[in-house]
């Protein structure tokens, strides 16, 4: 167990993130992220996606150098990305066995902390885990990506399938076992994939009922559908931006007011109408990308900047683990050894602006 501070955690760098003022009714928040694909090779073949059965496992310590690099660059969070269920492919099982891990649980947990000790807060999106997975993950990891991606059975059947860890009532069960082990969950939906309205708000309702049951849904994504080039949806049309825009007005009226709605910024740079409806949140703004598909596209800061100002909002890096989930005390005790003093800071204000009030 790493004890006192981590490597990339001192104390001379704590204020590079504010907190404080990060739930301001003028800010506009976002996460500058590294995010490292530990492999594509995936038990799913969703015909939108490159991630396939054929690829390697990222090498542990490779990692570092980049976690190293996207820290003094201001990045807080490392997000972590594979395909599903990668140890049930035997040469993966041989590599791990060579590298000495019992599993690739052990291996994913690995790579994470080494990527805390570089100073990032570690975020999962790798598909299924059992409970068991989550709570041995939820030690080091802020916070696990569970997306909904079809919600009945005809749209299942027409778009995935051949990937069973797409499947709804598995989705369901993974938000629901993150619920009761109170593991903070990024999740959201698919838009363009050829589900209908009644499909988007059926999904909402489901990450509604899970938030206000366990109160651990940190963010909506609504993600733009984009499949990759050589892929059976290639010549598919991305959705509209009005489409886009009526399902975030959707998603901010059926969910909690405290869960936070966010499209991805590479994908809508067209900001300024979505932050008229509501959005308050750019989600994550992502470092040595290269290579992920989702983040091909450049962002165009000065234009972001410019649409933010004139809407009369500034923006305010925040950690991938919100103010309000740090004030709950929602991380495990290793995360604490970040943040334990901001939860401090955030307390010490609460008292001091009550004591101006009296």
């Amino acid at each position: 167990m790493v004890v006192g501070y981590s490597l990339g955690n001192r104390n001379d760098q704590e204020n590079d993130i504010l907190v404080l003022g990060e739930d301001d009714p003028d800010v506009i928040a976002f996460s500058k992220a590294l995010p490292i694909v530990l492999t594509k090779i995936c038990g799913n073949a969703c015909p939108y996606c490159g991630f396939s059965a054929k690829d390697d496992i990222t090498v542990p310590y490779s990692t570092i150098k980049s976690a190293k690099a996207s820290r003094q660059a201001g990045s807080r969070e490392a997000l972590f990305i594979s395909g599903e269920r990668p140890d049930k492919f035997p040469h993966i099982k041989s590599l791990l066995d060579l590298w000495g891990f019992d599993s690739y649980l052990d291996y994913a947990y690995t790579v994470c902390e080494l990527a805390f000790l570089e100073g990032l807060i570690p975020v999962i999106d790798v598909g299924f885990l059992t409970p068991q997975e989550m709570k041995k993950m939820s030690e080091i990891c802020a916070l696990i990506k569970i997306m909904i991606d079809t919600v009945d059975c005809n749209s299942y059947k027409k778009n995935f399938p051949k990937s069973a860890g797409k499947k709804i009532e598995l989705r369901a069960k993974s938000l629901d076992w993150a619920g009761k082990l109170k593991f903070p969950t990024v999740t959201g939906i698919l838009v363009g994939i050829g589900e209908t309205k009644e499909y988007r708000k059926e999904a909402l309702n489901i990450i509604s009922d899970t938030h206000k049951k366990y109160g651990i849904v940190h963010e909506v994504i609504i993600q733009n559908f984009v499949a990759e080039k050589g892929t059976f949806f290639e010549k598919k049309k991305e959705p509209s931006k009005d489409l886009m825009l009526k399902t975030v007005e959707m998603a901010l009226e059926i969910l909690p007011s405290d869960v936070k709605v966010i499209v991805p910024l590479e994908l809508n740079p067209d900001i300024e109408d979505f932050i008229r409806a509501g959005v308050r949140d750019l989600g994550r703004i992502y470092q040595g990308s290269k290579g992920l598909y989702l983040t091909e596209k450049t962002i165009d800061w000065q234009n972001v900047n410019n649409v933010i100002d004139k809407l009369g909002f500034r923006l305010q890096q925040r950690f991938p683990l919100r103010k309000s989930f740090i004030k709950a005390e929602r991380y495990s005790k290793k995360l604490g050894q970040v943040f334990d003093s901001y939860r401090y800071k955030i307390k010490k204000e609460e008292q001091e602006k009550a004591k101006e009030t009296k």
